[in-house]
Order: C-alpha cells, then sequence, then structure tokens
C-alpha cells in the first residue's frame, strides 16, 4: 500500500546556541502533500479551549500524533487520559507536512556511524528501531478507516552491518557499476546499495497524519481535542495555592491547566526548553514535485533487481553526489518524482534568510538545480520527451502547470550527535519546579535530523509508554528493551561537540550513502 512521497534538501545554516527560534511563519509556502488541506482536521479547532488536560502535545506532526495514537489506542488503565494538542497553523502544516515520507534507513551506515557516538549494544538496538519502522507505519496505516570512494565506504559498513546485526544487513544487497546502470536508468551510477520491502518504503505524511487525527477525534471525543491556529506562547510551574495541576501552558486563546507537557515541535523545541538550543538547532530545507520524462518507465515497470520482479510502488533513489546528498521517489499513481537536494549550491548570505522561516520559496541556485537535475541523472535518451498527459485543471491555483508543479521549503531539526531527543525533562532543563514531580513532567521528541520517517513514530510509541509509565508509577525496564536509550536528554548530551554524524557533517554531505529501493 503506497502512503506518500519524498522530502529532501539544502541547509541555509544549522548554528547552534542561536536563542530563541520563536514561532513558525504565519504564512509557510505551500508544500504539494497538503494539496488538498484536510476538510476536517487542517483548521480543526475545539469550540473553547479545554481549561485542563492530562497531557498536553505541543505540535500536530507525525510525532505529536504518534504519541496521542498510542496513549490512547494502548492504554491498559480505566479511563482514557485526557490530551490537548496544540498547533500554531494549520494540522500538520511542519516538517511532517512539508517532508516526503521516505522511510527508508541506511543501516549500513548508520550501525557503523552509531558505534562512533554509543555502544555496539544501543548502536545495534537503533539500527533496529529505525528498520521496524517500516512495519510499524504500515501496520498503523492498515488501522485506518545510495559515487566513488563513498560508494566503497557504503559497501565496508553495509559487510559490518551484515556480520554484527545479520537481521538486518541480510536486507540489503550491493550491485556493481554495470547492474547499478541498469535498473537505475542512470549512466553515471557507480555501484546501488539496494534493499528489500521490508527496510523501504514511503508514506504520504500529511495524509496519514491528518486521517489518523481525523480517526482519533471521532474515536475519543471526550478524551482528545484539536486546536490548529493556536499558538502556545508559554508554559510555566502552576501555582500550587490556585491548581492540582503542574503546569500552565499560556496560548492564544487562553490557558490549560496540564500535568504532563510533551514539545513534539522538533527545531522550535528550545523555544520553550532554552537549553536544548546548545544541541538542538533547525535548517532550512528546500523540495519539488515534478513530472518526469515521457521515455522513463511507469511504476511497476523498472527493470527488475528484487526477485526479478518490479515491485508496483514506484521507485526511489538517494544519490551521493558533489559531497551532498539528493533524493527522488516516484508517486506510483501518476509517476511524478518527488525530488530534493543541492547540498553545496552557493546560497544567499548568511543572516539574510533565517533557518526558521519555511514562508520563502528556495533560493534561485537551488530551484535552479532542483529544476535542472533530473534529465542530467537519467540522461536525456533515456529521459524522452517531456510529459504532456498530467490533468491541467486541478487546483491551478497552487499546481504550477509547467514540468514542476510545486517547490517549497521546510524546517529540519538537527542534533549535535545526530540522534533525536526523546524522553522526559527533568527540572536541570526545564529551570521549571513543579507542584508535584511524581503527578507529571515535561518531555521532548524532536531533533530527527532529516530522518523522521524512521526515527518519529515509533519514538512517539517510546514516549507514550514512558508517560503511562509515570501516571502508573512503573519501571522503564520492559521498554528499555526496544527503546534506544541513547535517546534520552542529559547533560553530556547538550555538551557533547559536534562529531562526525553532527551537524556540520549532515549540512555538507549528510551521508555516504547512495542506494535504492523499491516501495
Amino acid at each position: 500500500m503506497y502512503l506518500g512521497i519524498l522530502f529532501a534538501s539544502t541547509l541555509v545554516s544549522a548554528g547552534l546556541g542561536q536563542g530563541d527560534p520563536g514561532y513558525p511563519a504565519k504564512n509557510p509556502s505551500i508544500s504539494y502533500w497538503q494539496i488538498p488541506p484536510h476538510p476536517d482536521v487542517a483548521d480543526h479547532q475545539s469550540p473553547t479551549l479545554p481549561e485542563s488536560a492530562d497531557v498536553v502535545i505541543v505540535g500536530s506532526g507525525i510525532s505529536g500524533t504518534s504519541i496521542a495514537w498510542h496513549l490512547l489506542l494502548e492504554n491498559n488503565a480505566t479511563k482514557a487520559p485526557r490530551i490537548a494538542i496544540l498547533e500554531a497553523r494549520q494540522a500538520c502544516s511542519g516538517a511532517t507536512g512539508r517532508n516526503g515520507g521516505h522511510i527508508r534507513p541506511s543501516s549500513y551506515e548508520e550501525y557503523v556511524d552509531a558505534k562512533k557516538i554509543t555502544t555496539q549494544d544501543q548502536a545495534a538496538k537503533i539500527t533496529k528501531f529505525r528498520a521496524n519502522h517500516v512495519d510499524a507505519l504500515l501496520g498503523a496505516a492498515g488501522r485506518l478507516p545510495a559515487q566513488g570512494e563513498a560508494g566503497r565506504l557504503a559497501v565496508r559498513q553495509w559487510e559490518t552491518l551484515r556480520k554484527e546485526v545479520p537481521e538486518v544487513g541480510s536486507e540489503w544487497g550491493v550491485l556493481q557499476r554495470d547492474e547499478a546502470v541498469r535498473i537505475s536508468m542512470m549512466p553515471d551510477a557507480v555501484g546501488a546499495l539496494t534493499g528489500t520491502a521490508k527496510v523501504a518504503g514511503a508514506i504520504w505524511c500529511y495524509r496519514f497524519v491528518t486521517n489518523s487525527l481525523k480517526m482519533l477525534l471521532d474515536a475519543y471525543p471526550e478524551s482528545l481535542s484539536l486546536d490548529t491556529h493556536t499558538a502556545a506562547t508559554a508554559v510555566t510551574a502552576a501555582s500550587s495555592k490556585n491548581s492540582t495541576h503542574n503546569f500552565a501552558v499560556t496560548t492564544d486563546r487562553g490557558t490549560i491547566l496540564a500535568n504532563h507537557v510533551v514539545y513534539a515541535t522538533n527545531s522550535w523545541s528550545p523555544h520553550f526548553v532554552p537549553i536544548l538550543g546548545n544541541a538542538l538547532a533547525g535548517g532550512l530545507l528546500s523540495m519539488s514535485a515534478q513530472l518526469g520524462g515521457a521515455g522513463l518507465p511507469k511504476p511497476g515497470q523498472w527493470p527488475a533487481y528484487h526477485n526479478n520482479v518490479s515491485l508496483p510502488g514506484g521507485r526511489a533513489w538517494s544519490l551521493f553526489l558533489r559531497g551532498g546528498l539528493d533524493y527522488i521517489v516516484q508517486n506510483p499513481e501518476n509517476g511524478e518524482y518527488m525530488f530534493g537536494g543541492g547540498a553545496g549550491i552557493p546560497e544567499p548570505p548568511e543572516g539574510s534568510r533565517s533557518q526558521y522561516d519555511d514562508s520563502v520559496f528556495p533560493a534561485p541556485a537551488t530551484a535552479s538545480y532542483l529544476n535542472g537535475a533530473l534529465p542530467a541523472y537519467f540522461g536525456y535518451p533515456n529521459w524522452g520527451a517531456e510529459r504532456t498527459d498530467f490533468p491541467t485543471d486541478l487546483h491551478q491555483d497552487v499546481i504550477y502547470p509547467g514540468r514542476t508543479k510545486r517547490v517549497w521549503t521546510g524546517v529540519e531539526g538537527f542534533t549535535t550527535d545526530a540522534l533525536p531527543f526523546v524522553g522526559p525533562l527533568t527540572e536541570q532543563f526545564t529551570n521549571r519546579a513543579v507542584r508535584s514531580p511524581a503527578a507529571g513532567g515535561e518531555w521532548v521528541s524532536a531533533g530527527f535530523n532529516g530522518e523522521g520517517m524512521d526515527y518519529a513514530w515509533l519514538s512517539g510509541k517510546g514516549l507514550s509508554e514512558m508517560i503511562r509509565n509515570h501516571m502508573a508509577n512503573a519501571t522503564n525496564e520492559a521498554l528499555y528493551e526496544w527503546f534506544p536509550t541513547a535517546f534520552l536528554p542529559t547533560q553530556e548530551r547538550l555538551r557533547k561537540p559536534n562529531s562526525t554524524t553532527s551537524v556540520a557533517r549532515r549540512s555538507a554531505g549528510r551521508d555516504s550513502r547512495r542506494g535504492q529501493s523499491e516501495l
């Protein structure tokens, strides 16, 4: 079942310690995947803002939705917790609604890199955790009504993975130059790492998340509220004299009292917890939706390589080029290509664009690259003539009439060690002394380093279990059998300098991978 498309592209800045990121831009560029907006969810508001909740979740993307999903659907208590989701703009209008939904962890690289910053046991857990997202997301959806030296390095990394984590490594294969050219139809390919359907997929995240929210709102009308266009402006410790709750969450429509507050706000999390800005920052990215040439195969008709068949869901690539990483995913419904990349292309001078402003269009150099690179990738003989069979009467006000159907920007959250922050935020992080720590606390699920589709959903599941265990005064022992403790916020992680898997590496080269998969 094909559920979605791709994200990616050019980082303007990812400096850390730059202060309060503020609030999301009020009028963001329109992502192709938000066309049309969900009629029941995009602008959903409660008739009146709830006065209180057990859990307030700030952010309505895949992370916040996963937390609410698992708190409600895996609830073992007699009564479901009261959950209030707040969103500053339309529902799912941040990175989730602007990204592309590549569920394709490059396990061969990630395992080797993770061992540099944590233990071998944790590295294996992280690798399995990410690989498990394909099944996890498909399961959730079922409940709804990869040049040169870089290529040689990737092969060595894959060999290490296959040896030390064989259950994941066995799902990858290596193709040499001739075979890589044949199956990718890219004349300049020098090799490929291929993943099976068990470790590769794609998800139309906006549709998945908004339909998940719709399902939850319908199923739990007394337990869940969603208030869009309701920016959380501040979180303070509630006065013990006047409240039985721990926190007061101030919004531009009123205040909600809560025992637990969750920041599912990715790069904007330092607005609420400033110390996180030492290790978490945003970067501006660019993306496009384009028609492929008429000479390229339709979905399901590409040269076969997996079990000698061409899977029906389209094809996806990660391409290591010029020291950067480009992404392509094919939409199986009409053969469109979701293409992002261009790392290393000169951008406007630093400071002329905010790395948190997704209302701007891609910079001219990046937009020109995105609009012109695909025929060169595939080769003009393979590309063929431009397509003329795309409907011209669809959303003419926002879908462009030529080859490029839409370009947009998004904000990606980066961390210094390239791992997300998922877990409790104690008083040493927040400087907020609460009435009753046993009754609740503050939590974060953010900083997915452009890999949210194979981090965020199960991070939300893990965080929901932490919250449930806190409510039940239980330990997290069973949780940590599968959830990587390397994700937990610690003072050590906040002090950790940039490493080879840090913001610096990921912004300049993102990854050293070049791969291909069928969806």
